[in-house]
C-alpha cells in the first residue's frame, strides 16, 4: 500500500523509487479509492522518485481529468528536472501543475478558492 496522509481536505500519496506502469495502476487504485471517499483534493509527492514510465503517465491524466470534472484535481510535487523533462517531452507539462515543494502543492488549493470573492 502507498503511504498516504491526509491534511485537512487534501490527501497526499507519498511515491517513492521507480515508477513503472504497474505502480502507476497502484497509484490509479489509490486516487480510486479516494474519489470514493469523495477526498478530491490530491497531491502525489515524487520527491523520492527516480524515474517515470512515460507511458504511465496517461493513466495519471485520466485520473487528473476525472478528479477535475468532480471539482477537485491532481497535483505534483517535488518533481526532479529529470522528471519534469519525462513530463515535457510527452506533452503532459501542460496539464498538471507541478510545485516544487509540498507545501506549496497544498498551499495551492487554497488558490483555488479566492478568485471570485463569494463565499461558498
Amino acid at each position: 500500500m502507498l503511504p498516504q496522509n491526509n491534511i485537512q481536505d487534501i490527501s497526499v500519496i507519498d511515491v517513492s523509487g521507480d515508477i513503472d506502469f504497474r505502480e502507476m495502476i497502484r497509484i490509479k487504485n489509490v486516487i480510486g479509492g479516494l474519489i470514493e471517499k469523495d477526498r478530491l483534493k490530491v497531491v502525489l509527492n515524487l520527491r523520492a522518485v527516480d524515474h517515470i514510465n512515460y507511458l504511465s503517465i496517461g493513466v495519471l491524466l485520466e485520473r487528473l481529468k476525472l478528479l477535475r470534472n468532480l471539482n477537485g484535481d491532481l497535483k505534483l510535487a517535488g518533481m526532479s528536472p529529470f522528471l519534469r523533462d519525462i513530463f515535457k517531452v510527452v506533452g503532459m507539462d501542460r496539464f498538471f501543475e507541478d510545485y516544487t515543494s509540498l507545501e506549496d502543492a497544498i498551499e495551492s488549493f487554497d488558490d483555488d478558492w479566492e478568485g471570485d470573492g463569494t463565499s461558498h
